[in-house]
């Protein structure tokens, strides 16, 4: 019975000592597998892409509220002030590495999150100066490459600012009267990272400030004006409170 067993297995697979017969019994193990929803996963090689100011505002982005594991890099904002941002980075990786990201929401929070599952890409963006696992521990800072460069360097601290970043109306009170000017906070954990981005501003001409270990301030009306003329923003929520200050 097994004789006959071994012969119907050779006529329908072919000679598994043969080169033929070994061609034949692989394309029907990857049928077999992908019928049963077992077959094996091949990984797609991405190109690396040139150092870019898209590149750059990716990576401060990454910086900020990304995180880089084995097979997956991941954005995570909040869905109801930054979903147009969310949106926008998702685009921004497509531009970048010519891939489908994903926009997806939290269940547990208010919180969506823009994934690429991609081994090659994670091993990318690692290999350009980003941190895999939990980036405090890993030193994370500016890329050398982006220091060197100034668009670059505009671009990272765009990014990161649009991610770790806030405008708001700092309110004080002197002899009784109160007064409401602009401001900017940046705060970040990794004090690398944090020193990067106030030598970026002074660089710039601004005036920044740091009182605690973990943020940098931006308090003059004229510095904030010039920081949005010269690095910008990409997130619609700061542009909007910028917009409306300065044209009040």
């Amino acid at each position: 019975m097994s004789k006959e067993g071994g012969l119907a297995r050779i006529r329908l697979h072919g000679n598994p000592g043969t080169p033929k017969g070994r061609q034949l019994g692989g394309l029907h193990s990857i049928k077999t597998h992908k019928s049963l929803g077992t077959a094996f996963k091949i990984l797609r090689r991405y190109p690396t892409p040139p150092n870019s100011t898209k590149l750059a505002e990716l990576l401060g982005i990454i910086a900020g509220d990304g995180h880089i594991d084995t097979y997956q890099v991941s954005i995570a904002t909040n869905s109801e002030t930054d979903l147009a941002h969310a949106e926008y980075c998702r685009q921004l990786f497509e531009k970048v590495f010519r891939v489908q990201a994903s926009l997806y929401f939290r269940n547990d929070c208010k919180a969506c999150v823009v994934a690429v599952s991609s081994k090659s890409i994670a091993n990318i963006l690692v290999k350009k100066g980003m941190v895999r696992g939990y980036k405090i521990n890993g030193s994370l800072r500016m890329p050398t490459w982006v220091r060197k460069n100034t668009r670059f360097k505009k671009a990272f601290v765009r990014g990161l600012f649009d991610t770790d970043g806030s405008v708001y109306l700092d309110r004080h009170v002197i002899k009784g009267r109160t007064y409401k000017n602009i401001a900017m906070l940046f705060t970040n954990r990794s004090l690398p990272l944090l020193a990067d981005f106030k030598d970026a501003l002074e660089d710039l001409g601004l005036r920044p400030t740091q009182k605690t270990n973990f943020a940098v301030f931006l308090r003059r009306k004229e510095d904030i004006w010039t920081y949005f003329k010269l690095v910008g923003s990409s997130n619609p929520k700061h542009l909007k409170k910028i917009r409306g200050y300065f044209a009040s």
